[in-house]
């Protein structure tokens, strides 16, 4: 049977957790492979998430003739741009780390599955963030692969 659901779905703001979580479970064989190829496209999702999140900076922070920002004399804070406020940036940059975003996984769908079989029967003890993120990548691929596969 095929995934009913083929993706992986998260949020901007989970995919470095993610993918450094994912790096630390003790895997092998296909599930490795599988564990490799959704960490590097964790990876392509937060590259573009880092070039939303600069393109948002320039909407509302003040920049100079080369495009860098222009900082206030304390050098730490940005300068807003005139007509808009720090709770609208903040707004706008929350929005931007709840976005959802998936990875379609259909095409490596038998690495998939041992990962998530391996996910499934993870030897290991967990606590902290690893027990947080293993839950939500686990909930992810039961979405997909889970009962009636």
């Amino acid at each position: 049977m095929t995934a009913r659901k083929e993706n992986l779905t998260f949020t901007n703001g989970q995919l470095v957790p993610i993918a450094n979580t994912l790096a630390e479970f003790k895997l092998k064989g296909r599930a490795s492979l599988g564990r490799t190829w959704v960490i590097k496209h964790l990876a392509d999702l937060n590259k573009q998430f880092e070039a939303d999140k600069l393109a948002t900076q320039k909407n509302f922070f003040k920049t100079d003739e080369d495009g860098d920002f222009i900082y206030q004399k304390d050098k730490k804070s940005l300068i807003l741009k005139d007509g808009y406020t720090m709770d609208e940036a903040q707004k706008e940059f929350d929005q931007l780390v709840d976005e959802p975003v998936s990875i379609e996984i259909g095409s490596y769908s038998e690495r998939m599955k041992a990962l998530f079989h391996a996910l499934e029967d993870y030897p290991y003890e967990m606590e902290g963030q690893v027990a947080q993120v293993y839950a939500l990548l686990f909930d992810q691929f039961d979405k997909a692969y889970g009962k009636g596969e």
